[in-house]
């Protein structure tokens, strides 16, 4: 099990930002390795909505576990999906600016020899998204790994 957290702080009031984070569909917007998300249950997002979401590599199935407005939100893959991953968002309000603690548990089913020489990648490239949110949130433009421009 990959388990790691980053932080950043994103020049935007804490209801903004969960606003955009909220809305899985943006995902695609900030982090260049998905490139689609859909809501597949009924009802408002909160917790037990579900989505799918396609990844270059593959496709996955999500659903939300918490969701405190403002402050908290959290999903988990269900099955079938692969790899197993945790994510949650915590998000402090600063004044007019937001701390958005991003802390995963990843489980790739590979050795945990091979997990721990993976982790460091996958810290290093959750950060970098991150990045990209905080760019595109307080800037409304940013340009993915990829070299897709998104613009708000």
């Amino acid at each position: 099990m990959i388990e790691f957290q980053n932080t950043i702080e994103i020049e935007r009031p804490a209801r903004e930002v969960f606003d955009f984070l909220s809305r899985f569909e943006n995902l695609p917007k900030w982090n260049y390795f998905v490139l689609e998300v859909k809501k597949t249950s009924e009802g408002p997002v909160g917790v037990g909505a579900t989505y799918h979401q396609i990844r270059k590599t593959d496709e996955q199935l999500f659903q939300v576990t918490e969701f405190d407005p403002n402050h908290t939100l959290a999903l988990k893959t269900i099955p079938p999906s692969s790899p197993e991953l945790e994510r949650r968002f915590t998000l402090l309000a600063e004044g007019d600016h937001t701390r958005v603690i991003d802390e995963w548990k990843l489980d790739t089913g590979r050795p945990a020899l091979l997990e721990r020489l993976f982790a460091g990648r996958v810290k290093s490239a959750v950060k970098e998204n991150l990045g990209k949110l905080k760019q595109l949130l307080e800037t409304g433009r940013v340009t993915l790994q990829d070299g897709r421009t998104v613009t708000l």
